[in-house]
């Protein structure tokens, strides 16, 4: 069951990676007769072009409203991070001037609570981002139930199954052993934002 952490407005825009959870998440947004436009921010990697392709053409069939924006990465400066995507993508969110949604779900939000937790300072992924007009309403709801109520084609990023960033280390290794050790993980973190 979807179980919402927010209100969600009539407009917004739905920050989509092409992955299977914001696929699932606009399904859900277009199926409740809002008013979607679709923003996608590349990392000018290969996967990004791909799922800008995807998306772009995902849109474009369904007449849904579409932006892009794309990571420029300067001359003679480090390798991008991903933080320093994270900084862009974000700046990019920040242009818009209705509210953006992101598919974030609660298993992201379990992941982010172990990964600050091992870092010494436990936190919460907010609901409402204070400094640009940034919602996660699906922070409460599994992700099973997220794809459950139905979902669009999604491209997937295979960069999720190696071990070559910190949250994919939670989420491939670590997290099955947090739920042997909690099998109430889930519910202990979903009652951490009542």
């Amino acid at each position: 069951m979807i179980k919402l952490a927010c209100k969600i407005p009539d407009r917004i825009v739905m920050a989509c990676s092409g992955g299977r959870d914001s696929m699932a998440a606009l399904n859900f947004l277009v199926r409740g007769r809002r008013d979607v436009k679709v923003a996608y921010f590349n990392h000018n990697t290969d996967h990004g072009n791909q799922a800008e392709a995807f998306l772009e053409d995902f849109c474009g069939r369904q007449g849904l409203s579409y932006v892009t924006a794309r990571y420029i990465h300067k001359e003679n400066t480090k390798k991008p991070t991903e933080a320093t995507w994270r900084e862009a993508r974000y700046e990019f969110l920040a242009s818009f001037d209705i509210p953006v949604v992101t598919g974030h779900h609660l298993q992201d939000a379990v992941e982010w609570w172990i990964f600050t937790s091992l870092r010494g300072n436990p936190r919460l992924t907010p609901v409402i981002r204070e400094d640009i007009p940034v919602i996660r309403p699906f922070l409460l709801t599994h992700p099973s139930d997220l794809h459950r109520q139905g979902s669009y084609p999604h491209i997937q990023d295979e960069s999720n199954y190696t071990d070559a960033y910190s949250r994919n280390i939670i989420r491939n290794n670590i997290l099955e052993h947090a739920e042997r050790i909690n099998p109430g993980l889930y519910t202990t973190i979903k009652n951490l934002y009542q």
